[in-house]
């Protein structure tokens, strides 16, 4: 789906994503999965004018999201001290994550997460 990411629209994406994966049977993977799209939302906004194609899809066992942009520059995984009130979002990324990765591309960049689904 192509997405125009404001702030305010990211709870009802999030939502929008947890009912669908929940009506695909998966519980509380759902939740996480919810929640990479969310930090990864927040980057486009932050980092690609909001401007962005998300796609989830299932296989074999595995659920693989991408987000598409237009920004060529991969996003870094950094370490923050527990006071700073930004730039973790990469840590959930990894956290929740099977794998991630990002591929730059002629026209942005892909970043791709691999689940592993019930």
């Amino acid at each position: 789906m192509s997405l125009t990411v404001r702030p305010s629209e990211i709870r009802r994406i999030r939502r929008a994503v947890m009912d669908h994966l929940d009506g695909r049977g998966l519980g509380e993977s759902a939740f996480d999965i919810a929640l990479v799209v969310t930090e990864l939302l927040a980057n486009v906004h932050e980092h690609a004018d909001g401007i962005c194609e998300l796609d989830i899809e299932p296989r074999e066992g595995r659920l693989i999201l991408t987000v598409r942009d237009t920004v060529m520059t991969p996003p870094t995984l950094r370490h923050h001290s527990p006071s700073a009130e930004n730039g973790r979002g990469l840590l959930l990324v990894d956290a929740l994550t099977e794998h991630w990765e990002t591929t730059v591309t002629a026209t942005g960049k892909v970043v791709t997460c691999t689940f592993r689904t019930p």
